[in-house]
């Protein structure tokens, strides 16, 4: 039988079963997208219930105008840091302007900007100290002058003047760091002894919520504890969890920039969700005898979730854990770091995701080919099988041997189409290192895609990659020939294609190559099938599979019927 020309049919569950696992697949990454992208509740409640807390407390705790205010602003040739004296030292704005793709996120503290000047709301570096009159509020003096952009200095003193409190902060050599020195005096006659409280807050931006259909900014509260980075992200309503060994630092982040600070002083650490506004905090505590004063040194870093940077945070701070790659971590971490690799390497993240994708697909080509061979034989045997089916159909158990015998005779896997599950844990940790590498944020590529963590603005790559799967299907021989089958066949690259309409570029662009990798392969494949059948071998092959039909197929009634016709003659 020449297998080039075969369009046979075939209507048992071997044949028709690769297109059973490629609808498996693709309802799996659709489901799979729902619980990788967290559900966030909708952003106009969750803003309004953030806001709440903040209004409560200002009617609370009224703000009480000591100081005009008197932002600095810290400039380096990676970011820009403004500090308002409302709050002594709240950070108010970050711009990232090194590398230059990062100006069009504009300022990375954009969901906690108070409704005044004169207070900080929630923005972050909160400090509270009791025993000294410091509450989230307190207005601190601009120390240093307007034109110094590499040390900033906030003082405080109470109404006694006997308690103060200094506040410095200085550019760091350290790519995206500010160095923080907070300097305690007790001059009075009683020894103070109280829990310094430094908070960070994030909440999630209208419009921007993660879901199936698009990636959104992820945001969360994190504490690195006990060796290991905990967090609380916005899908935990009313969650809240305490560490208190071995704290690291501290953070609030979003899908690719962070604000993080050291814990070296601190005895414990608070992350948690109240109504959508997302807190994280430690307790520094504070024991200063009279005439007394204590130095507290930290570093802060703001900026984006790249590994190189966060690695130069400090050797065994492990800032690099603050990049989250979820449940598929020990596939998506390792990604990351290869495309980071040949990134440097090939100075492009379009290249990069290429390149790996044909490592990816080179790596599986032996698993893929069995399964394409396996596919292809299948095909080749339909009409085999049907004789069996209809010879057998009274004695499934029977039938179910004579096809195990007829793969065997044609060295057929029945389950060759498992292995296209093997790509799916490859699908998914290249989109989460999209999703939460800061590399990726607006990475061009060529032509139109100028965003590869965005979608393709003009869907080329999702219907290039959907074109590419109907056409593998029609190039991959197939039994089916049922109705069901050939919607199956069509449907489910248009229902996948039309998931990767939102999907990131990056992931599109690797559909597509992985997508022509496997045409490629399937030619392969082909070429391999049409030299079996003209071997000497597939003939004696043939003749077995027609002896498991021919000889042993009969029923035992048939037999008889035989031996009777015999014995009269």
């Amino acid at each position: 039988m020449d297998y080039l020309s075969y369009n046979g049919s075939n209507n048992n569950s071997g044949g028709g079963g690769r297109f059973f696992i490629m609808m498996a697949v693709f309802m799996l990454i659709f489901i799979g997208m729902g619980y990788f992208m967290p559900r966030q509740e909708p952003a106009a409640d969750a803003n309004k219930k953030a806001e709440e807390p903040q209004q409560a407390a200002a009617l609370q705790a009224p703000v009480t105008i000591k100081y005009d205010i008197q932002p600095r602003t810290l400039e380096t040739d990676q970011f820009s840091v403004t500090l308002t004296n409302a709050g002594g030292g709240r950070v108010s704005s970050v711009l990232i302007k090194d590398p230059d793709r990062y100006l069009e996120h504009g300022d990375f503290i954009r969901s906690q900007k108070p409704t005044s000047d004169n207070i900080g709301g929630l923005l972050p570096l909160e400090v509270t100290l009791p025993s000294f009159g410091i509450q989230p509020e307190t207005q601190y003096a601009t120390v240093s002058p307007a034109d110094d952009h590499h040390a900033v200095k906030f003082s405080y003193s109470d109404t006694t003047e006997k308690l103060r409190f200094d506040k410095t902060f200085t550019t760091s050599d350290t790519p995206y760091v500010v160095h923080a020195q907070f300097q305690l005096a007790n001059l009075s006659a009683e020894t103070i002894s109280d829990n310094m409280a430094v908070s960070m807050f994030i909440k999630q931006i209208e419009g921007e919520e993660p879901g199936i259909f698009q990636p959104g900014s992820y945001v969360a509260a994190k504490c690195h504890a006990n060796g290991d980075m905990e967090y609380v992200d916005a899908t935990d309503k009313d969650e809240n969890q305490s560490y208190k060994q071995k704290l690291q630092w501290f953070a609030v982040d979003e899908s690719y920039f962070a604000a993080a600070m050291t814990a070296d002083y601190a005895n414990a650490c608070e992350i948690r969700n109240d109504d959508g506004l997302l807190k994280s905090t430690i307790q520094i505590p504070v024991v200063l005898g009279a005439n007394q004063r204590a130095t507290y040194d930290f570093d802060i870093y703001l900026g984006p979730k790249e590994s190189k940077y966060l690695d130069a945070f400090g050797e065994n701070r492990k800032l690099d854990d603050i990049i989250d790659y979820g449940w598929i971590e020990v596939l998506a971490r390792p990604m990351a770091w290869i495309l980071d690799k040949f990134h440097q390497w090939l100075g492009n993240w379009g290249l990069a995701i290429i390149l790996l994708t044909l490592i990816v697909r080179g790596l599986l080509w032996p698993v893929a080919q069995k399964s394409q061979i396996s596919m292809m034989r299948m095909s080749k045997i339909g009409p085999l099988m049907q004789q069996l089916q209809e010879q057998y159909k009274d004695n499934p158990q029977l039938l179910q041997q004579k096809q195990l015998e007829l793969y065997r005779q044609h060295n057929i896997n029945p389950f060759g189409c498992l292995p296209l599950l093997l790509q799916m844990p490859i699908f998914f940790a290249l989109y989460r290192c999209i999703f939460v590498t800061g590399g990726l944020y607006h990475a061009e590529f060529y032509l139109w895609i100028h965003d590869l963590s965005a979608r393709d603005p003009f869907f080329i790559l999702p219907l290039l990659a959907v074109a590419l799967l109907i056409l593998q299907q029609l190039l991959t021989p197939s039994a089916a020939k049922t109705k069901q089958q050939k919607i199956m066949m069509f449907s489910m690259p248009v229902i996948f294609g039309a998931m990767m309409l939102f999907l990131p570029a990056g992931l599109c662009l690797y559909m597509v190559v992985s997508s022509l990798f496997s045409m490629i392969q399937s030619f392969y494949v082909r070429h391999i099938i049409a030299n079996e059948d003209q071997t000497p071998g597939a003939a004696a092959v043939t003749a077995g599979a027609n002896d498991v039909i021919d000889v042993e197929a009969h029923s035992s009634k048939d037999r008889r019927a035989a031996k009777r016709r015999e014995n009269k003659n």
